[in-house]
């Protein structure tokens, strides 16, 4: 037996309502692209003193949540376990969605995405030595493999398909270890400073978008009418659970090292500043603790609300871990003048979203939604039936 797949056939009143509502976002989305792009930088919540902002901490979310359903997809096509293969095709082209959501979201925080295209004139515009050059290579390669991949599934040629997939899967490891060495190799940051960061990028990029993936797997399936077996749900939300596990012990072990004399202040200043309760309560409470009790408890673990539960608290306890990340490593105040305070270079930074960075978040995110959305309604991504399988034709 073969199993089949399909389009999203139809046009239901519900996919008419969601389409407008994704496309109204979007262009809310563009209106904020613009006025950012007249009035300038100054339009973000970012400072001089935290830089980055809102584009940046969706770059890296979004890359992480890529490269953790590309490797996801790994289990039926590279490592062969068939209960996966419904939703390993729809793992892939999420991966390759979320990809493009996340270089967008780093084309905007150029200010001039126009010339973003020099971001790939690899060993002639750029320092070849720099850790965001080297990544322009991988996210680059990253797009064109998976799009290589997914094409490959389509076609239905398995030799070529294995061996695709063991190279996305390879790259996608790549890549997100390569964004985690952004921050794990700069030194004079120390909440970023870190060897294991790319591992824990990693295990996050895994734990992320085995949560979205369940989402996905549940509500695309539920609009569209389909059946799906629950037990692929509970199987991957025991892998989720090894995986919270995991990624719970490499911040801790984090923490741990740089609570050790005599550079402890960043890290006490994260964990009892003025962004302590983005990391305890978004990055542990909703990323680690909870998860890991409603997928331990006896009861709610059997249930696929208990399931859904955990991973969309997962999804979102992420998403507070890499702005845990990136906007107190920034306004941490760097001791360049012990003893002293020097204008504001010395001070404690500030951040707060400004309106037409949440308009470009939101924009960004509806954009991603419906380019998805219509990725199943002209691709091949659902499963349809079991069908016999042809014999060969004989030569």
């Amino acid at each position: 037996m073969k199993l089949a797949f399909s389009k999203m056939e139809g046009q239901s009143r519900d996919f008419t309502i969601l389409q407008g509502v994704l496309i109204a976002l979007s262009l809310i989305g563009l209106a904020g692209f613009f006025i950012m792009y007249i009035k300038g930088h100054q339009t973000l919540g970012s400072t001089s003193v935290v830089p980055w902002g809102m584009p940046i901490i969706l770059a890296i979310y979004l890359i992480g949540l890529s490269a953790g359903s590309l490797i996801l997809s790994s289990l039926t096509y590279v490592f062969g376990k068939e209960q996966y293969r419904p939703v390993a095709r729809l793992a892939v082209f999420m991966a390759i969605v979320l990809i493009f959501g996340a270089m967008l979201g780093i084309a905007l925080d150029l200010g001039r995405p126009e010339k973003s295209w020099r971001l790939f004139a690899f060993f002639v515009m750029n320092n070849m030595r720099s850790m965001f050059a080297i990544n322009g290579i991988l996210y680059g390669g990253y797009f064109l493999i998976s799009t290589i991949y997914l094409i490959s599934i389509f076609a239905e040629k398995t030799n070529i398909t294995k061996m695709m997939g063991i190279v996305a899967v390879s790259w996608a490891a790549l890549v997100h270890m390569g964004t985690g060495a952004i921050f794990g190799f700069i030194a004079t940051r120390p909440i970023f400073y870190s060897p294991i960061k790319p591992f824990e990028f990693l295990a996050a990029a895994m734990v992320s978008g085995l949560a979205l993936l369940i989402l996905s797997i549940f509500y695309v399936f539920k609009f569209t009418g389909r059946k799906y077996d629950t037990n692929v749900i509970f199987s991957l939300s025991r892998l989720l659970l090894a995986l919270i596990a995991v990624l719970f012990l490499m911040v801790f072990i984090d923490k741990l090292t740089h609570f050790y004399p005599p550079h402890r202040e960043a890290t006490i200043w994260l964990l009892t500043g003025p962004f302590a309760w983005i990391f305890w309560g978004l990055q542990i409470g909703c990323a680690y603790v909870l998860p890991l009790i409603i997928l331990i408890h006896p009861r709610w673990s059997k249930t696929v609300k208990g399931v859904l539960g955990a991973a969309f608290l997962v999804v979102i306890g992420i998403f507070g871990e890499r702005f845990a990340l990136v906007i107190p490593g920034t306004a941490q105040p760097l001791p360049l003048y012990p003893g002293h305070i020097e204008g504001s270079w010395g001070m404690a930074g500030t951040f707060f979203p400004s309106t037409v960075e949440m308009m470009i978040s939101i924009g960004v995110f509806a954009l991603m939604g419906l380019i998805f959305i219509w990725g199943l309604k002209n691709l091949e991504l659902l499963p349809v039936s079991e069908v016999a399988a042809q014999p060969a034709a004989e030569n």
